[in-house]
């Protein structure tokens, strides 16, 4: 087999157990009904993977940097058994169960990873930038992927998908010896394993805030919303493709949070509900991603060794920040949702109130519209239902969109504060890469 082949096969690997840290992101709304739950609930889908990739990943490491390449096949054949229950679960408790293993062979999947292609790739460093770049095209892509797959197939086609992919990863170890290390690990790079966690954390803004604002907020197709949020994830590849010309890993690093800063905060402030004023804000964030992710993991690792194990340190801060902003964001998200949600009544029923339509249909619009908001529950009602039977005149369509438009408002602005709370998280991760540039520098 071919060195090409070879480092395909284990980058596709490394994409695949990273890519289900968001791959599930714009099925959320479809596991939401099926299971029923509410929707602080149901990220427990993506909390769970993250949390068990975070705890397990420096575990798994360990292990990894002793038998590099049983480490990879268990951790890929767990991966895709748990992939498999994922899809057959009956239940959501079953479901998150299986996430979490999911999650544990993920870990030692991603942490071998990083000495199989070592080994590939004779080099080190070339290595590190190949297993940075997967997880990066991993977890930016998988939000459109699992969005197309989940309109057209079904949620649980994600993870039926996933479980055959990984097993075809298995032929990159086939033949391969990789040495085992088993020098004693030095102390992890801890400012940038920080900056990391925080970067990361912002990010799972761009990821899950803005996929359920696309599909749940303004009522997107899946497929289409995929297609919306590619945006960020080809932003980050035609950086990261450029990146090395950019300067240095503390500059790069700099660089990528100030415009995921920028983006985020982009969205805090989103001038009107249509996805198109989602595109500028995903390109900084994407352009970030690019940048920061693989500048931050570089250095991490540069200068220590064995670097299985310093990866999982990388692995286990972007995945606990990941749990941070899950935990931040989706309480302060769901509070302003309701909240909007609330003033956009009391606005429509106004609206009701001074349209055209005759006095006595008055009445009878706005107890259609409450039956079909109390009916919605977890979910953005859509009011157009109210006006399904109702004659289609110039005073019956206006009166209709502008009831859609102050909701349409409504769930924007709760979207609002969670995005720029975000961005002060992604702000905060310059803090110790300035640390670290300086403490270099002395």
């Amino acid at each position: 087999m071919s060195t090409r082949t070879r480092k395909a096969l284990v980058g596709l690997g490394i994409g695949l157990a990273l890519a289900d840290s968001s791959v599930v992101t714009l099925a959320l709304p479809d596991i939401l009904r099926q299971f029923d739950v509410e929707i602080p609930t149901v990220a427990w889908v993506l909390t769970s993977y993250n949390l068990w990739l975070a705890l397990a990943a420096v575990p798994a490491a360990y292990v990894a940097r002793r038998r590099p390449v049983p480490a990879f096949a268990v951790g890929t054949l767990v991966f895709a058994a748990a992939s498999l229950a994922c899809a057959l679960a009956p239940s959501f408790g079953v479901l998150v169960g299986a996430r979490c293993v999911q999650a544990v062979g993920g870990a030692l999947l991603v942490c071998a990873a990083l000495d199989l292609l070592t080994e590939i790739e004779g080099s080190d460093t070339r290595a590190v930038r190949t297993w940075a770049a997967a997880g990066i095209l991993g977890a930016a892509l998988g939000p459109a992927i699992g969005g197309i797959l989940t309109e057209t197939l079904g949620w649980e086609s994600i993870f039926l998908a996933q479980a055959p992919l990984a097993l075809l990863t298995l032929l990159a170890a086939v033949r391969l010896r990789v040495r085992p290390m088993v020098e004693p690990a030095g102390r992890p790079n801890v400012p940038a394993n920080l900056a990391l966690l925080l970067l990361s954390g912002a990010l799972t803004a761009a990821l899950f805030l803005l996929v359920l604002l696309l599909v749940d907020g303004w009522r997107m197709d899946p497929a289409v919303a995929g297609i919306v949020v590619t945006v960020m994830p080809v932003a980050a590849i035609a950086t990261a493709a450029i990146a090395d010309r950019l300067g240095n890993t503390a500059t790069r690093a700099a660089t990528g949070v100030v415009l995921v800063t920028g983006g985020l905060t982009a969205l805090g402030v989103l001038p009107g509900s249509a996805w198109w004023w989602t595109v500028v804000p995903q390109l900084l964030v994407g352009a970030g991603l690019g940048l920061a992710l693989s500048a931050l993991t570089e250095r991490a690792l540069h200068g220590r060794s064995p670097q299985a194990v310093h990866g999982g340190w990388t692995i286990a801060a972007r995945h606990a920040g990941v749990v941070l902003g899950l935990l931040l964001l989706t309480p302060v998200f769901t509070t302003a949702l309701d909240r909007n949600e609330e003033r956009a009544l009391r606005a429509g029923a106004a609206a009701v109130l001074d349209s055209r339509i005759p006095p006595l249909e008055k009445l009878g619009v706005a107890q259609d519209v409450l039956a079909i908001v109390r009916a919605s529950d977890r979910e953005v009602p859509d009011v157009r239902g109210a006006f399904a039977d109702r004659p289609d005149t110039p005073e019956y369509r206006g009166l209709e969109d502008e009831l859609v438009s102050q909701l349409d408002r409504a769930v924007t602005a709760a979207f609002s504060r969670p995005f720029l709370l975000a961005a002060l998280l992604a702000l905060a991760a310059l803090v110790p890469i300035i640390v670290s540039r300086r403490a270099v520098t002395v």
